[in-house]
């Protein structure tokens, strides 16, 4: 648990100091295109930010359910009612039984449930195989003026809107409740296999965008820095080229700070752990028991050991500040031991009294 609490902190230094620079070194180079409808040739080959409102050549559609949606992306989410097994353990008065009960019920789920496992299997049957799959399509082409979208460009819209129609589907058996669409007999009573499918879609046509990325051969594709960082972003609506920098900053921050907790988390798992072993052998020495407070061993190894990898993480991008942070590491050290000494001095004087 130290090595990979230590291997943890040291590899997210390390990301994150390699997207900061990155991002500060795309920021350099971009070129910000004002008009988008004009696609001129020395922009080939550049890191370009344009925004602007989507155009989509052909609508993405689902035939049987009557849907047309001029979007980049249309998913389909399916769902089959299913019997689900509930094992339950009971107890009396603090004992808990060995045998374990069973219990079902009937839900709808996305994937499918295997029957065959099931401790009662007889009159809980599901079927197979579902008759229908959830899919994701993505139209062909996707613009902005005379900028066509990447593959890869075209992925990052993900802030999906569940399509609401009252167009009912031509198909008989099939029903609509809603916004969701009904493989059913009743859908007011359910049968195990029954179908129901939900639609979302993302980045529609008309919706105001703003991306940042390399423009090759007209298509705006995924831009590489000299750290290998890729630089592709999408925003919805029209967002400043320092704007969206700036963005991506603070979402490189929290992510940063998210895994140094849960870094510090495992390196403080570890030590409580290893507590009985560590104050054996600070308590049989007389130089560790000088500098080394007992009491608050382990917040005081989990802080110093993770201050001490980021301090060397950060060593090679930027020496003063990696240096800093490691001869920090023997502050808690210190703060420890000096509250310990006070608390001591207090309670040897409270005796005296």
């Amino acid at each position: 648990m130290f090595a990979i609490g230590m291997c943890l902190l040291f590899w997210n230094e390390g990301r994150a100091v390699r997207v900061a620079y990155s991002l500060d070194e795309a920021l350099q180079n971009i070129v910000v295109i004002s008009n988008p409808t004009v696609l001129l040739p020395e922009y080939q080959g550049c890191l370009i930010y344009l925004s602007g409102h989507l155009v989509i050549s052909e609508p993405l559609t689902e035939p049987d359910y009557g849907i047309v949606m001029s979007s980049v992306k249309l998913k389909r989410r399916v769902q089959m009612y299913q019997w689900v097994e509930i094992e339950e353990e009971r107890s009396y008065g603090g004992m808990t039984e060995d045998e374990k009960h069973y219990y079902y019920t009937t839900e709808w789920k996305d994937k499918l449930v295997d029957s065959d496992h099931f401790y009662i299997r007889t009159g809980h049957h599901n079927p197979k195989e579902m008759p229908i799959k959830s899919q994701l399509q993505i139209a062909d082409e996707v613009k902005i003026g005379a900028y066509t979208f990447g593959a890869e460009l075209k992925k990052k819209f993900n802030d999906f809107m569940e399509v609401t129609s009252d167009e009912r589907p031509e198909r008989k058996d099939i029903k609509m409740h809603s916004g969701l669409y009904y493989h059913s007999v009743d859908l007011w009573n359910p049968q195990v296999g029954d179908i129901r499918i939900q639609f979302s879609y993302a980045g529609k046509s008309g919706e105001v965008c703003s991306v940042v990325g390399l423009l090759e051969k007209d298509v705006i594709k995924p831009y590489y820095t000299h750290h290998g960082e890729e630089i592709l972003l999408q925003r919805k609506h029209k967002i400043s080229v320092d704007q969206m920098f700036h963005l991506e900053h603070v979402h490189n921050y929290w992510r940063t700070w998210t895994i140094r907790g849960l870094g510090w988390l495992v390196l403080f798992v570890a030590a409580t752990c290893l507590a009985n072993i560590l104050k054996t052998i600070i308590l049989n020495s007389t130089f560790l028991c000088g500098i080394i407070a007992v009491e608050s061993l382990t917040i005081s190894v989990s802080m110093s050991i993770s201050l001490l990898v980021i301090g060397f993480a950060w060593v090679w991008y930027r020496p003063v500040i990696g240096l800093c942070l490691a001869l920090a590491s023997i502050l808690p050290f210190i703060y420890s031991t000096l509250t310990t000494r006070s608390t001591s001095q207090q309670r040897e004087n409270y005796r005296r009294l």
